[in-house]
């Protein structure tokens, strides 16, 4: 039957239909975990594989499809929804707003967000799924154009993020082999 505003309080069927997003609510908090140490410890071992073989035909069949970058993506989307759907889950929508607001201290905004413990459940899978498909471009680009020297820069990436890149622009103009393209071809002007 459909579930009237008009229907009793005492009607089982409409209190099931309101204790349902309170079982996901109290099943989400270790789903929640589980995705966020799933995010944490599953890029370690594609890190591995790129910095340690960088040409083995294991990293090639695991890091050249984009497959492991979006199968993380996924579990992060997991972690979204769940946290978002929790009581108070919109409460770090409010905080952004003062974030991006010029005339408010931006950094205060961000301390306040990471006392939200589902914003940074949010937040670290965001960083290291970023970080890695950062990293599989460095890796594919010196592939592609035999950049040496580049598993420092992954590490560096991998541990904290856009410096790493910058070190691989860096080793790359050092090298010879002018600023890494990632992927971005020029078109013909007709093709626009």
């Amino acid at each position: 039957p459909l579930h009237s505003p008009l229907r009793s309080e005492n009607d089982d069927s409409l209190i099931a239909h309101r204790a349902r997003p309170v079982a996901l609510t109290a099943a989400g908090a270790p789903v929640i975990d589980a995705l966020v140490s799933l995010d944490t410890f599953a890029p370690q071992f594609l890190w591995v594989l790129m910095v340690a073989a960088p040409r083995s035909s294991l990293t090639a069949r695991v890091m050249g499809p984009i497959a492991p970058v979006i199968a993380l993506s996924l579990a992060h989307l997991a972690i979204v929804l769940l946290a978002a759907s929790a009581p108070g889950g919109t409460e770090p929508v409010k905080i952004f707003a003062d974030v991006f607001d010029p005339a408010q201290n931006q950094l205060d905004g961000m301390v306040r967000l990471f006392e939200v413990r589902d914003f940074v459940a949010e937040e670290w899978p965001h960083v290291l799924i970023w970080d890695l498909f950062v990293g599989r471009a460095i890796w594919l680009d010196s592939l592609e154009r035999d950049v040496g020297f580049t598993w420092a820069a992954l590490l560096l990436t991998n541990g904290i993020g856009p410096p790493g890149l910058l070190l691989y622009v860096t080793i790359c103009l050092l090298s010879g082999r002018g600023v890494p393209s990632m992927g971005y071809r020029p078109r013909d002007r007709a093709e626009y």
